[in-house]
């Protein structure tokens, strides 16, 4: 889609500086892991009358190193208030090799200079392993959750890992029950437990499940009463990995219940994270959950008279928006429309605002309510002020997507002939491209869509002239060039002058691109930070998109495309635009399977998008052509669908 990302035993040194009166020398972690017993005798006795005892214990203790540290751990929080000091002392004193020699690269490089992070930092590399899907990555974030001293960032660490192996199965799920069982060991910490409950879901998960929820019910309660012991993520990421297990073996009613007990640790969430939790709900299916937060957060809060209800989810039109999504969805139509009408009046004339709403409405599939903010941005500005046209090329997006190219000039042709009369536009003078610039995108988008209608019609000459005039204002639009290139196909003489262009472009694009594969490979290799690349990374995984997918969706090297799409998605993983690219160049070579696997992820992604479910169903027929197993998914349908006066097409 166009624009639109096993380890061996623990080595390591321990270092105590000579520079208190409990130092000891520096020394190496011994490679044999101690007794348990000894430990525990070295651990008791550093609570000893006898002062020399007590040194020579830790001085032992420091040898040990990371072979002690379990048992070190726990004595944290022994009651005798000298063991439980030193204990500290020597667990923070013991320094971890993180990078490991037989690591990936890519592994190694997250965790390069891990141990002199801020926990901040720490958060970010745990993300970052969290999305490689390695079995090297398990291992890391394992290494991490038993051996990083911060307790939140041992279950944060914990968390990441499970949940990119929750459905590990076969050969895979083999190799990661090894590698927990190896890296865990018999861990004491929170943490590592977890990853024991993990462990066992994988061949019983009916009897992790009671165990899940026992330690959710435990860290709800830490939050509440310790929250410096954990952290507000890591108690939603617990139970969202409750909830989606739960789901995945039909208990939905449990699941239910799940999501409830986050409704009362909600009371000090921010807007932005009510956001985030209610769009949680609904995408778990939990509109009764979602009315039962909005009802919990109004209880103390009494309804102004210009609002329907009291709190935040009465003040934030994004919040009244989703609880009318889960009204709607509940069949409380009137209710839903209630609250989407009083959504839409809040704040009149915040038009930016208004757009950003749309944009979310269409996202999740409330097409009804995102046609009216994106109209009412367009009713209540000239026609020519940005935030109108933006509204304007969005709407006609909207349409387009579904189909509706007739619909898309329609919205679209009262500003194409303003702003062709007016002819180009002046620079911005605060160095911004120029409005001229700007709005040539937004024309050959124009003239994509009216050029779509006519070949539809069977007006090819005339669709011919559009995409000339397409061109004209954007040489480089991809979406443009397929056009032409489908056209062509009907014509030979234009074939030739629409490849042309399409040469054009691919020679601009190609050696760019290669020369930034070649320049990221260098800053993986000698990798000094997450951000590296900086803003280049966005804008390269749109140059690497856009290259993609008019390659894909035409000719030229599929398999470079191919790699240029992989390392979009490697700069922006998890784009559903960018999965849609992929699978579209997988298709091109003819590997159905891929290309399939692929449209899945993007379909998963972009639930809600006319092209991508379309270009999802056709993949699955070329599938079945082929003999290939399809395994089944089920896409959710448009909430549009409760209203009783719906059409097939979400028209009305």
């Amino acid at each position: 889609m166009p624009w639109n990302n096993r380890l061996g035993r623990v080595i390591a040194a321990v270092c105590l500086l000579l520079t208190s009166p409990l130092a000891v020398p520096m020394v190496h972690a011994q490679s044999s892991t101690p007794p348990p017993p000894q430990v525990e005798n070295l651990i008791d006795q550093l609570g000893d009358t006898n002062f020399l005892v007590r040194e020579r214990a830790q001085t032992d203790l420091a040898r040990m190193g990371v072979t002690a540290f379990d048992q070190l751990f726990g004595a944290m929080r022994d009651d005798d208030p000298e063991v439980a000091r030193r204990a500290q002392y020597l667990i923070r004193s013991v320094e971890i090799e993180w990078p490991r020699p037989e690591f990936s690269e890519e592994v190694n490089s997250y965790l390069n200079r891990y141990g002199s992070l801020n926990i901040d930092n720490r958060r970010s590399r745990i993300g970052e392993l969290g999305r490689l899907h390695s079995i090297d990555a398990l291992s890391a974030l394992c290494r991490i959750s038993r051996y990083d001293v911060s307790e939140a960032i041992s279950k944060e660490a914990a968390l990441a890992a499970a949940i990119q192996f929750q459905g590990a199965k076969g050969e895979e799920k083999e190799q990661v029950v090894k590698i927990i069982t190896d890296r865990i060991g018999d861990s004491p910490r929170t943490g590592p437990s977890w990853l024991q409950i993990f462990r066992k879901s994988l061949d019983h998960p009916d009897q992790a499940t009671q165990e899940w929820q026992a330690q959710v019910q435990k860290e709800i309660d830490l939050f509440t009463t310790r929250p410096a012991m954990t952290s507000q993520q890591t108690v939603l990421d617990l139970v969202r990995w409750e909830v989606d297990q739960l789901r995945s073996e039909g208990k939905q009613e449990e699941a239910l219940a799940a999501m409830r007990d986050v409704i009362r640790i909600s009371s000090k969430f921010s807007e932005s994270e009510l956001i985030d939790l209610t769009t949680w709900f609904l995408d778990r299916k939990g509109p009764s959950v979602v009315t039962q937060l909005a009802a919990m957060h109004a209880e103390n809060h009494p309804v102004p008279d210009d609002r329907v209800m009291g709190g935040p989810f009465g003040d934030n039109p994004s919040l009244l928006y989703l609880l009318a999504e889960a009204e709607l969805v509940q069949n409380h139509i009137d209710l839903a429309n209630q609250y989407a009408d009083a959504a839409l009046e809040m704040v009149p004339e915040a038009f930016d605002s208004h757009y950003l709403t749309a944009q979310a409405l269409q996202e999740r599939g409330c097409y009804r309510w995102s046609r009216r903010e994106f109209q009412h941005v367009i009713d209540n500005n000239k026609i020519d002020d940005q935030v109108s046209i933006f509204a304007r090329v969005q709407y006609a997006e909207l349409e387009h997507d579904h189909g509706n190219s007739k619909r898309a000039m329609e919205i679209m042709w009262p500003w194409v002939e303003v702003a062709e009369k007016k002819g180009p536009g002046k620079s911005d003078p605060f160095g911004g491209r120029a409005l001229e610039e700007v709005n040539g995108a937004s024309l050959a988008r124009a003239y994509l869509f009216r050029a779509t209608y006519r070949e539809q019609q069977g007006k090819f000459k005339e669709a011919q002239e559009d995409l000339l005039k397409a061109l004209k204002h954007d040489e480089d639009e991809a979406d443009v060039l397929i056009a032409a290139y489908r056209l062509g196909q009907k014509d030979e003489l234009w074939q030739t002058k629409a490849k042309e262009h399409i040469d054009h472009t691919i020679a601009f694009y190609k050696p760019y691109i290669e020369r930034f594969e070649n320049q990221y490979e260098f800053f993986k290799k000698n990798r000094r930070g997450d951000d590296t690349m900086g803003a280049q990374s966005a804008q390269m995984a749109r140059y690497c998109n856009q290259y993609a997918w008019l390659v894909g969706n035409t000719y030229g090297d599929f398999d470079h495309a191919i790699a240029a799409s992989q390392l979009s998605l490697e700069l922006v993983p998890g784009n559903g635009a960018y999965l849609d690219t992929l699978a579209h160049c997988y298709a091109a070579k003819g590997d159905w399977e891929k290309a399939l696997q692929c449209q899945r992820q993007a379909v998963q992604q972009m639930p809600h998008s006319g092209m991508v479910r379309q270009k999802y169903l056709e993949f699955v027929e070329e599938c079945k052509k082929h003999k290939i197993d399809v395994q089944p998914l089920d896409l959710p349908s448009s909430p549009d669908t409760h209203f009783p006066d719906f059409l097939k097409d979400g028209e009305k």
